[in-house]
């Protein structure tokens, strides 16, 4: 009777479903190469300049932007552990949401800081957004990419972010130097809202 049954099962398959889950596949991919090609541009913008940033606006020196980007790791690494409590509890797309908003607000904040202590707050805030945005990006790899080609697929995810990065970390320079910090804030904080949108308009796509 098991083996019957389970034989019904895999016979009552139409081809129709197995096409449609394979769109599903392909849309979910596109998905997430956008989600993550957006969130790693956002953050990748920053990257090359910051410390360019820090030095030339608030008389600190390369010591204070070496605490600074370390506030920001150290709390995003206490804080990713928590954060994927939250995404098995509440849903990927929405912590996933919460951190991407999260950090575009804290891109968004350089432009209004005008001493050194706005910074480490803004470090703080900045970890604990993207403890929330990464652990949910990452859960929500695992669940497109599929058993045979999991792999291939999580490593074409991983490249998409660093040539993102690459790209990010070329433009940034061009930016400050043309159009200044504040323009690149703005930018940054326009790629961070672009992924919330997006999710809200294609979170249907990956349960």
């Amino acid at each position: 009777m098991y083996i019957n049954l389970n034989v019904y099962i895999v016979a009552s398959q139409s081809p129709s479903a197995k096409g449609m889950e394979h769109n599903l596949q392909k849309i979910s991919i596109k998905t997430m190469i956008t989600l993550i090609s957006f969130s790693s541009l956002g953050l990748g913008f920053l990257g090359p300049v910051y410390a360019i940033f820090v030095v030339r606006n608030f008389s600190a020196s390369l010591f204070h932007a070496g605490i600074l980007s370390a506030v920001f790791l150290l709390t995003s690494a206490i804080f990713k552990m928590p954060a994927g409590k939250l995404v098995d509890n509440y849903g990927k797309w929405k912590i996933l949401f919460i951190g991407l908003i999260g950090c575009g607000v804290s891109s968004l904040a350089y432009i209004f800081a005008f001493d050194l202590m706005h910074l480490y707050v803004i470090e703080f805030i900045y970890g604990i957004s993207f403890a929330f945005q990464r652990p949910a990006l990452l859960a929500l790899m695992a669940v497109v990419s599929n058993k045979p080609s999991r792999g291939m697929l999580l490593g074409v995810f991983d490249s998409v972010d660093d040539i993102s990065g690459a790209f990010a970390a070329v433009v940034s320079g061009a930016v400050v130097s043309t159009l200044g910090f504040n323009m690149l804030f703005f930018i940054c904080f326009f790629c961070y809202l672009l992924s919330g949108l997006f999710i809200l308009k294609s979170r249907a796509t990956i349960n």
